[in-house]
């Protein structure tokens, strides 16, 4: 996803990288048991979600929600945390910053 702020600078966000890092509540709570769990042989019976996004719409005039090919729509990416999280070498030289605190 390219971004042009008002200021003028672009950032970047891979689209994996923002569905890895949906802020919705159930996302949050599945990286929060992944990381509890350090069993490296944890069976998941569900596909890995989808990386594509089908729609988006603005919420409000502070975010952007995402409805992903595989119909997650919970996501609410504000953009004030996508700007702080901006993925290129002069804002985050060591990468992207996490998007919201799990």
């Amino acid at each position: 996803m390219h971004v042009v702020w008002q200021d003028g600078h672009t950032s970047q966000f891979e689209l994996i990288w923002l569905r890895a890092h949906c802020p919705c509540a159930t996302c949050r709570e599945e990286r929060r048991e992944r990381a509890s769990t350090r069993d490296p042989l944890r069976l998941v019976a569900t596909p890995p979600p989808s990386a594509e996004i089908v729609a988006a719409e603005l919420v409000g005039h502070y975010a952007i929600r995402f409805t992903w090919q595989d119909g997650h729509t919970a996501g609410i990416f504000p953009f004030e945390a996508l700007r702080s999280s901006c993925p290129c070498q002069q804002c985050n030289p060591g990468g992207p910053t996490q998007l919201v605190v799990d």
